[in-house]
């Protein structure tokens, strides 16, 4: 069953912070880096498991795949209480494995290559402001025309 963003983002932050052994002070995980962790997230969770990890959507923004809510809250998310299914887990620990040691522009980068990205920006220029849903029927065809394996192809 799909949680909260606010509760993935704020587990996310907690295992980023577990994983890379960073203090409040070192840490680099940025609001624009949490986006698209979460939107890596998103579609991760789908790929394995055939269900989405949260109910929100992205909206298409000049630097990637943006969430308003956690655009709000990011300063502010809840602590992080221990209580995920061992599939949740699963996939954020291997997002933030796989992903969270890329800095925020790096990932950027990556979600701008998405066709699910690219929809949502349609008619923009590259540095016009936007709104559009990121669309998860677009989402599910990058995960089943994208070879998750190939990151570190992609990533230079």
């Amino acid at each position: 069953m799909p949680r909260d963003i606010l509760f993935i983002a704020s587990a996310i932050k907690h295992f980023y912070e577990l994983v890379y052994d960073v203090t409040e002070e070192e840490n680099d995980l940025s609001e624009m880096k949490m986006h698209k962790l979460l939107y890596f997230a998103q579609k991760q969770h789908y790929a394995n498991f055939g269900e989405w990890l949260f109910n929100e959507d992205f909206e298409g923004w000049v630097h990637g795949p943006v969430n308003r809510e956690v655009r709000r809250s990011f300063t502010l998310l809840p602590p992080f209480k221990d209580e995920l299914t061992p599939e949740e887990e699963y996939t954020i620990r291997e997002v933030v494995y796989d992903y969270g040691k890329y800095s925020a522009g790096v990932l950027r980068n990556l979600s701008h290559q998405d066709q699910a990205y690219k929809n949502s920006r349609k008619g923009l220029s590259e540095f016009e402001a936007g709104n559009t849903l990121v669309q998860k029927s677009d989402m599910i065809f990058d995960i089943e025309t994208n070879d998750f394996d190939s990151l570190s192809c992609e990533v230079e």
